[in-house]
């Protein structure tokens, strides 16, 4: 009877995510864009309203900071790897360089045709969600394609201007079907509303139809259960560029569709639903205040004019040297990025590879060289890294539809040439009033947006301390109707936020103004941060196969079998929001140990890439709807099961640089297919049973050591079987053992993954489960009975070991993320983290540290809620 009071408690302690909560209405609001101190400096009493009696969070956005790819997310869950939409425009290499779709003063990628917007082809959606679960969608919003199989599509934009002219029903019909290629009996159905009224701007008047629709809805059963209202502020005289990204243009747009926001509420308490409506708030990227602009070029190869802008003179002065010419190479321009293609015959084909690569790295030795003013060189990013820029891939950015190369402005510049006459770089010379508002870069006015959740679904009056994902909006948003997950989406709901779930959240600031740079703060993003006692001497980590994080902290069907494990987590800082980027064991293994992805050449793709993609930038694009056996490319899936060594630096390698002893014990399967092993001191084979007593010996033989602990084979898929049951209590008591016999070492439990890629049982817990996978810290300086919500993957081990093991940390806003930097801590020689660690950062919510979260200091720890 005291055993069973206990797993009560354990049960209540740890959360229930897979309860699902009762169905519900959800409203998500997509604003397109503005600066954060706009909304704090505006006159918004709803969404601030929404704000005291919700979530707020900070959402990091996709990379680079456009319109269209973060729209997709938001409605998908899935990054521009899943969706293959990598910005708002790009040039296609099959068409010869030119923008896949273009109209008088428009150039967009091919996803706004009906036949590729990838709601349709590629991705499961919220609409789909809903239509599965026999609910109704609806779309309200200026412009396609963000309405792909929504049920009833609204498109509020009768009266808007067109070039010269003025938008009506007619030109709008003819527009979607002769132009974006729609069927006609589909534009027949979709509402095409509009004008609003006299001097009502764009912004207000989207929200006001959704509004109206729902008061004039013949019962409220008739209104559908999910809505999306994107509002795009840049129609209404594109604010941000005439008086900055908070300025008093923009302050009076956040007014509008604030008004228009409390119209909404009104209309739903009006009809009895405001109490059963989850409404989710965001925006699809921020913007920045600029003052000076980069003047790269305009154009390259895709004009017979000569190349201008500093791009081109460099190219004309160096590119003999280097074999290329200002024929060689396109640009499209955004306000804070530049993409750059390399303009040669069969560019992204196999026939063009070479040559396409060769011109991109001649590119790149003039870019990187510092020859163009305004650049921040260390930004730049690549298909493969060359000259040290950062990868596509690793921001989840990789595709067909991406350029060769991505550049960045320094601080305070666009790259958009925001003055027509002025072709040198510098200060603005017709801009000159107000600063312009950018968007487009890495900064963190750009990156980091509102995220505002409120509804029976969520917790209310409080912060979540740490940035969250916008792919994980779209999961959240599907959760919120009654517990629905979409199906091929990259991470989950944002569980820290869910009513009754024990993830630490924080009483909302005062004022709330501050409350990004506390997020961020509390997440280590904003300078130097130590351990708050002496760091471990040693570092276990346990990686458990076959384990779902559903399973161990969500079933009570499983409770007894998994009592060792919640015991631990209980004693530590569990994250409940750790997802595996690949479903395939190999992989997972190799970021564990190297915090990324293998840099080689050839490129070594995963099993879920699509097999038809076979040059870089491409290479990496996941395939969309993944097959039956989720294997897509069946030589990849054998390629990470012939061992292969890659080239990437370990864990074991940064932990031997810091004088510590190493080991690899237990039961392994991939775990040095693709690594030297030369770093490896001890390898000692044991079952389960035997796995504590070699941690022990290890540990007394080298006191200061790194041990990686592999446990466990395929499990049975029928998690409530006693087979099933009887292994996870078998596995759950070795972790526990070991973790005794670690003694005071920083002890890690993670798992590969809840199943194996082609498991034909796996997601036993729903759509993507078995790449949710448990994390555990404990040990020196770790919290005690906390439960995280910060973002997770397996990446994130190599950099936040080396940290709880004493290596410094340091902030890289280059990509927003925590990094290691060199110890400078004496006598240690400098250690340096993994060189291919570019996925992952250190979760420092894990940790007590110096200083101690200081703006959390005045909060008492958050209270863990009973199962949701």
């Amino acid at each position: 009877m005291r055993w069973l009071f206990f797993i009560v408690l354990l049960t209540a302690a740890c959360g229930s995510p897979a309860v699902a909560p009762p169905s519900s209405r959800v409203i998500e609001i997509d604003i397109d864009d503005h600066g954060l101190a706009g909304l704090w400096m505006a006159d918004a009493p709803n969404i601030k309203s929404l704000i005291q009696r919700g979530t707020l969070a900070f959402s990091r956005v996709i990379i680079p900071t456009h319109s269209n790819q973060n729209n997709m997310s938001l409605l998908t869950g899935q990054y521009p790897d899943g969706t293959n939409v990598p910005a708002n425009s790009w040039l296609s290499r099959s068409a010869g360089l030119t923008p896949p779709v273009s109209l008088p003063g428009i150039a967009a990628g091919d996803y706004i045709l009906y036949d590729k917007n990838p709601l349709r082809v590629r991705s499961d959606s919220l609409y789909r969600v809903a239509q599965r679960a026999g609910l109704r969608s609806a779309y309200f919003g200026q412009l396609p394609p963000f309405e792909g199989t929504a049920d009833e599509v609204h498109l509020t934009i009768v009266g808007a201007p067109f070039l010269t002219t003025t938008i009506t029903p007619d030109l709008a019909h003819q527009l979607l079907t002769d132009v974006l290629h729609y069927p006609a009996e589909v534009v027949d159905r979709y509402h095409l509303d509009g004008p609003g009224d006299a001097g009502e701007n764009l912004v207000h008047f989207t929200i006001h139809d959704a509004a109206a629709f729902v008061r004039a809805a013949p019962s409220a059963a008739a209104i559908p259960a999910f809505m999306f209202i994107w509002d795009f502020l840049a129609l209404d005289d594109d604010p941000t560029s005439l008086s900055g990204a908070s300025g008093a243009d923009v302050i009076k747009s956040i007014e509008q569709y604030d008004a228009a926001i409390g119209d909404l509420l009104a209309a739903l308490g009006d009809r009895g639903l405001l109490d059963d409506t989850n409404i989710l708030f965001t925006l699809d990227h921020g913007k920045v205040d600029t003052h000076e602009q980069v003047a790269l070029g305009t154009h390259g190869a895709t004009t017979a004019r000569p190349a201008d802008g500093q791009l081109g003179a460099a190219v004309a002065a160096a590119g003999a040297a280097l074999g290329i010419s200002t024929a060689d190479y396109a640009v499209v321009n955004e306000d804070g990025d530049a993409q750059i293609y390399a303009n040669v015959p069969h560019a992204g084909t196999p026939a063009g590879a070479a040559r396409q690569q060769e011109v991109t790295h001649a590119l790149l030795s003039i870019i990187q060289g510092g020859a163009i003013a305004g650049l921040d060189v260390t930004r730049t990013m690549t298909a493969d890294g060359a000259m040290g820029t950062r990868r596509f891939h690793d921001v989840r950015a990789s595709g067909p539809n991406q350029a060769d190369i991505v550049v960045f402005p320094e601080t305070d510049w666009t790259l958009n040439q925001v003055d027509t006459t002025n072709a040198l770089p510098g200060p603005f010379l017709e801009h000159t009033s107000f600063p312009y508002g950018r968007h487009g870069g890495y900064s963190i006015d750009e990156l980091y947006v509102p995220l505002v959740m409120a509804g029976p679904a969520f917790k209310q009056g409080v912060l979540l301390p740490h940035p969250v994902e916008h792919p994980e909006v779209a999961a959240t948003a599907a959760w919120a109707l009654g517990g629905l997950r979409l199906q091929t989406s990259a991470r989950g709901a944002v569980a820290a936020a869910l009513a009754g779930d024990p993830g630490e959240t924080v009483p909302l600031p005062d004022p709330v103004s501050g409350a990004r740079e506390l997020a961020l703060s509390a997440a280590g993003f904003d300078g130097t941060v130590t351990l708050a006692g002496p760091p471990a001497k040693a570092a276990v980590i346990v990686d458990v196969a076959g384990l779902y994080d559903d399973e161990i902290f969500a079933d009570p069907m499983v409770a007894a079998a998994a009592a060792s494990l919640r015991e631990l987590a209980a004693a530590g800082t569990r994250f409940e929001d750790v997802w595996a980027r690949s479903r395939d064991w190999p992989v997972t293994e190799l970021q564990m140990v190297t915090g990324g992805y293998p840099i080689e050449s050839p490129w070594v793709s995963m099993a879920e890439d699509d097999p038809t993609q076979v040059v870089l930038p491409a290479l990496g694009l996941l395939a969309m709807p993944p097959p039956v056996a989720r294997v897509a490319d069946v030589a990849a899936f054998n390629a990470w099961r012939r061992a292969t060594v890659f080239g990437a630096e370990t864990l074991f390698g940064a932990a031997h640089a810091a004088g510590l002893a190493t080991a690899l014990v237990g039961q392994p399967d991939f775990h040095t297919f693709h690594i030297s092993t030369v770093d490896i001191d001890v390898q000692t084979a044991t079952d389960a049973a035997g796995a504590a007593a070699a941690v022990s010996e290890q540990l007394a033989r080298t006191p200061r050591a790194l041990i990686v602990v592999a446990l466990g084979r395929s499990r049975t898929a029928e998690r409530h079987s006693p087979l099933a049951l009887a292994e996870l209590e078998t596995v759950a008591g070795a972790v526990r053992d070991v973790a005794r016999a670690a003694g005071d070492a920083l002890v890690v439990v993670t798992s590969r993954g809840a199943t194996t890629i082609d498991d034909p049982g796996s997601d036993y817990y729903g759509a993507g489960t078995s790449r949710h996978v448990p994390l555990i810290l404990l040990g020196p300086n770790v919290r005690r009975g906390v439960v995280s919500g910060q973002p997770a993957t397996p990446a994130d081990l190599p950099t936040t070991v080396l940290f709880g093991l004493g290596v410094a940390a340091k902030t890289d806003f280059a990509d927003g993320t925590q990094t290691l930097a060199v110890s400078t801590t004496p006598p240690s020689p400098p250690v340096l983290a993994p060189r291919a660690s570019f996925e992952g950062h250190v979760l420092l919510r894990a940790y007590e540290t110096l200083p101690l979260h200081p703006p959390l200091d005045r909060y008492p720890r958050a209270t863990f809620g009973r199962d949701r």
